[in-house]
């Protein structure tokens, strides 16, 4: 079920006197996500078509203000920044703003974990998921950039959605971080060939179909598969999407282009997109 836009809006309105209710007790606290999903119940629950997942509550990046993010019928995720009394929110994304606007996110970004590839004029780091359709069809077009780009340096990090959105999201993930860093020249192959199978695969036989990908790609899939399993993979892949929380990730693709964020880059024009890229590489670093 498709919600519209501007009603989307009047609903999660909505929501916000309810939630206010909830914690009017302890204004200053974040609300729980009992208190949320209460009063996302008490909303939505007339239609049983309606579904909802909250997906992170935190400080925002503006003092005072509190950021819900929730995701409706498994649509893109929607954010609210709440005043300090829970009774107002603005709906929708902040915009980096001033001389640099971009310097806190390059700065957090030097933290970024994944296979790279080019030189390091400038950096794009893509937050992706090999479950996910829209990061499939941005993976041509980051192949592009490469070979148009060779001076930027290219970074993937893991950022796997849910299992309740993207059922063996977290398994390929685990696979991908460990091709990453055993065999940082073959990752670029794996990811492609991943990406190329992505119908085939499901929540069953992810294993032995990443094994099967791993084995085409000359890589060595026994060890691979106990790489996967170890703690150290599923650490890497936690501070990735702790990472991309910080930096407001919430949907996947997410590409940051000197620390620029671009959601969805694949619908964007190309000609569009390279001439964004070559505006931040004039402007690197700043």
């Amino acid at each position: 079920m498709e919600i519209p836009g501007g009603t989307m809006k009047n609903l999660i309105a909505t929501i916000l006197f309810a939630l206010a209710a909830t914690s009017a007790a302890a204004q200053t606290a974040l609300p729980s996500m009992a208190q949320v999903d209460a009063a996302m119940r008490r909303t939505f629950g007339y239609d049983p078509a309606i579904t909802w997942q909250i997906l992170d509550i935190s400080p925002s990046a503006a003092p005072g203000l509190t950021e819900v993010v929730v995701s409706m019928n498994k649509q893109a995720p929607t954010r609210l920044y709440l005043t300090p009394d829970g009774r107002q929110a603005i709906v929708g994304d902040m915009m980096p703003f001033g001389p640099d606007p971009y310097a806190p996110a390059r700065a957090a970004l030097a933290a970024a974990r994944g296979p790279t590839r080019g030189a390091s004029a400038m950096s794009i780091v893509v937050f992706s998921d090999f479950n996910c359709p829209h990061c499939k069809a941005t993976q041509p077009v980051l192949d592009r950039l490469a070979q148009d780009f060779p001076q930027v340096r290219q970074t993937f990090v893991q950022f796997p959605l849910p299992a309740s959105l993207h059922p063996w999201a977290r398994t390929a993930a685990l696979w991908a971080d460990c091709v990453g860093r055993a065999a940082p020249a073959g990752f670029w192959t794996f990811a492609d060939k991943v990406f190329a199978a992505q119908g085939e695969i499901n929540a069953a036989n992810a294993e032995a179909k990443l094994a099967e990908i791993a084995r085409s790609s000359g890589l060595d899939a026994p060890a691979l598969a106990a790489c996967a399993a170890s703690p150290a993979a599923a650490a890497g892949v936690d501070g990735s999407l702790a990472l991309g929380r910080k930096l407001g990730v919430d949907s996947v693709p997410s590409m940051f282009v000197n620390g620029r964020k671009v959601i969805g880059p694949a619908a964007l024009p190309y000609d569009d997109l390279k001439r964004l890229v070559q505006f931040e590489l004039d402007h690197a670093g700043r």
